[in-house]
């Protein structure tokens, strides 16, 4: 059996490889671990332990091995190892952060092995679905979607601590039939800085429910340092929003404005964002002054007059209503 686990998924990648153990280790082998970051050193070979530990000896039989880290093998160690590869029997997995699909290795491993590809959550929207779908499969319990918002703007898409830290509410309470707010803020620290562009989406899409906690976490965090990041990132959001709205209105294709807005490796944003229905959410007229606004509050600033939050709060969210 031959497995690569690629990606930044964690918390899927040790799923995966709880699996690969489970079969591997059935007939009674014994598990090795090798580390490839600890073969750095030009007189080592991590192909070449591999290789022994496969191999059954005098002294013992053939161990299944998981070698961790593999990104950090050289391309001289890959080749070896892809050049080992054709004739080995036994259990192997390797388990990358990432790994050059042109590389030999890479292409041995698909024709020949299994690779399992494992890509996080990467937007809030994601992120929520993901924990909402884990907390059912996994624990077996419901959680409420403000608590998948929480837990979202506190963690981001690191899906192995978001499965540590729900575990850990449970462990202090396992009678909980759903998991609430209040047991997240808890016991989830809000420990991840969120940059003013996380207010594009519900900014466009007007969901005041996700935009006010957000926008509020980052006026604690940044203070009156983020006024100019906000309204630089709402006002460049909805001078795209209006853009997208003029060239629809002309009958352009999704791709043809897609690729006229924005660059070449983002045109999969505009689906992705959603960003057609954010442009249904709001009138030209409304993104014409949310703009005007904007500005407005730029020179308001600047001048003094916002100079405090609870003022900058309300003109801000005053623009979505």
């Amino acid at each position: 059996m031959l497995l690569a686990v690629i990606g930044s998924d964690e918390f899927g990648k040790e799923e995966r490889i709880a699996e690969f153990w489970e079969k591997a280790l059935a007939d009674g082998s014994q598990r090795k671990v090798f580390f490839a970051s600890e073969y750095m050193k030009d007189d080592s070979s991590l192909t070449a332990d591999v290789a022994q530990a496969l191999t059954p000896s005098f002294f013992g039989p053939a161990a299944s091995v998981l070698v961790k880290h593999c990104e950090y093998m050289p391309a001289e160690e890959q080749r070896r190892l892809a050049s080992f590869l054709p004739g080995f029997q036994g259990n192997l997995a390797l388990d990358f952060i990432e790994l050059d699909k042109r590389s030999v290795l890479w292409k041995f491993l698909e024709k020949q092995g299994e690779v399992a590809l494992f890509t996080p959550p990467k937007y809030s929207d994601a992120i929520q679905k993901w924990v909402a779908g884990h907390v059912q499969k996994h624990f077996k319990i419901k959680i409420e979607p403000a608590a998948t918002h929480y837990i979202a703007d506190a963690i981001g898409g690191d899906t192995k601590r978001i499965h540590n830290e729900i575990k850990k509410i449970l462990i202090y309470d396992s009678g909980i039939k759903e998991i609430k707010i209040e047991h997240c803020s808890l016991f989830i620290k809000q420990d991840r800085e969120v940059p003013a562009y996380e207010l594009q989406d519900p900014f466009g899409f007007r969901n005041f429910g996700v935009f006010l906690p957000r926008f509020r976490r980052i006026m604690a965090e940044q203070g009156n340092e983020a006024f100019m990041s906000v309204i630089s990132t709402l006002r460049s959001h909805s001078l795209l929003l209006l853009h997208i709205q003029a060239m629809r209105s002309k009958k352009m294709q999704d791709y043809e404005i897609a690729n006229r807005l924005l660059p070449p490796n983002k045109t999969f944003t505009y689906k992705k964002n959603d960003l057609p229905e954010q442009c249904y959410r709001w009138q030209p007229e409304s993104l014409q002054k949310a703009i005007l606004s904007l500005d407005e509050l730029s020179y308001g600033i600047k001048t003094g007059r916002y100079s405090d939050l609870p003022s900058f709060e309300l003109a801000i969210c005053g623009l979505m209503l």
